[in-house]
């Protein structure tokens, strides 16, 4: 497979090149010409698998272009397509800086890598410069995997939570097996499994990654060595390198004896509800409960009480909140607080190292659209051991 660079390069003409396909600008001969003419495409990957469609058809043609002014700051052209983008330019002799960019930014998505690449030139009237940019990756990447042995331990509906800052991505066994990955803006990582082994008990599992960069690619996988993998097929000149990072997780009792129904692995935590936690529970809106509760146990002191809302109606509300689709009740920012706490009546000092929370979330409930509404909780106590559940209502009109 070929690894492939973006080489945009720009040169400054005292005259205008002939038979160019894009429109030609004219200009007075005081004045420099910025002229875009070469791609180039170089470099090796490792073809170890296949990337996601989606990866595959970022196309350059696409990529947005920016010439701003170095003194003043001011933005004096700028393409939403480079494919827009006339062939030649004309700009006042000064110092610039071109930038190329695709047109995806969501900090948090999915098969969206996003690339990025700047230059800063010189235009001299009367003479000709060179330019090269070279565009490369500037978010993160995740992928998971999964080993034979750990598909045969567990429940066909795992979920591992990949979450930063700007919220989180759900890996469900289908995703993994399409070979989807997420990508992220540059934060610090955490990673939650939650699996329900096929002999009874539950596999939870959490991690934190702090040493992050652009160009990241981490790599869960679970219960096996794994090699990396970056392709990109079919030519178009892009630099899709990621700096590969696995993280090998070994699950106890994965690829050994499996856990039996008389040896149920036990926490601390608990997490429980009036209802929704054990099966679905179903509700008409116009018949609401009077009293819904939300309890948590943590002995040690609750460090951390991450909900993470999954359904797309609740996301939605949510989205109109313009607030994240996870929240760490005990660690709120005042924005945060002034949502979640108003809705529960809380604040972070309410939760923070707490042995027993209860909420009353029949505000929330009330909120719901009718749909199948999914909410995980993941709790973390001081000692760092982490319980996962899930609370899932069924509202009806």
């Amino acid at each position: 497979m070929k690894k492939t660079i973006l080489a945009l390069t720009v040169a400054a003409f005292t005259a205008l090149t002939a038979g160019c396909n894009k429109e030609e600008v004219t200009y007075s001969g005081d004045k420099g010409a910025l002229t875009l003419f070469s791609l180039s495409a170089e470099g090796d990957f490792v073809d170890v698998a296949p990337m996601a469609k989606s990866e595959e058809s970022s196309d350059v043609n696409e990529f947005c272009i920016t010439i701003t002014e170095m003194a003043s700051g001011r933005v004096v052209n700028y393409w939403d397509r480079f494919a827009d983008m006339p062939e030649t330019v004309s700009l006042e002799p000064a110092e610039y800086k071109i930038e190329a960019k695709s047109p995806e930014s969501q900090p948090v998505a999915w098969n969206q890598p996003v690339f990025a690449g700047s230059q800063t030139f010189a235009i001299e009237a009367g003479k000709t410069k060179e330019v090269s940019i070279v565009c490369t990756i500037s978010n993160m990447k995740v992928t998971v995997r999964c080993t034979d042995s750990f598909l045969a331990e567990v429940e066909p509906d795992f979920t591992v939570t990949v979450t930063t800052e700007d919220g989180p991505l759900i890996f469900t066994k289908d995703r993994i097996n399409a070979g989807d990955a997420g990508y992220f803006e540059v934060a610090p990582l955490t990673m939650d499994l939650y699996a329900v082994r096929k002999t009874g008990g539950v596999v939870v599992h959490h991690m934190e990654i702090s040493e992050v960069a652009a160009r990241d690619h981490h790599i869960f996988t679970l219960d096996a060595d794994g090699t990396g993998y970056a392709d990109f097929s079919a030519g178009i000149s892009i630099d899709y390198s990621c700096n590969e990072k696995e993280e090998h997780i070994l699950i106890d009792g994965i690829g050994e004896d499996p856990v039996g129904p008389d040896e149920p692995e036990e926490s601390a935590i608990t997490v429980t509800a009036t209802a929704g936690i054990d099966e679905p529970v179903t509700y008409s809106k116009s018949d609401l409960p009077s009293e819904f509760n939300l309890t948590v146990s943590a002995p040690a002191g609750i460090e951390k009480y991450v909900v993470n809302v999954k359904s797309a109606g609740l996301r939605g509300l949510l989205d109109m909140m313009q607030m994240d689709y996870s929240v760490d009740l005990a660690n709120m920012s005042a924005t945060e607080e002034g949502f979640w706490g108003s809705l529960f009546g809380i604040t972070s000092d309410d939760v923070k190292g707490q042995t027993d929370v209860v909420f009353q979330i029949g505000a929330f409930l009330a909120a719901m659209p009718a749909e199948t509404n999914e909410l995980q909780v993941v709790i973390t106590d001081k000692n760092g051991e982490t319980a996962t559940a899930a609370l899932t209502i069924i509202m009806t009109e």
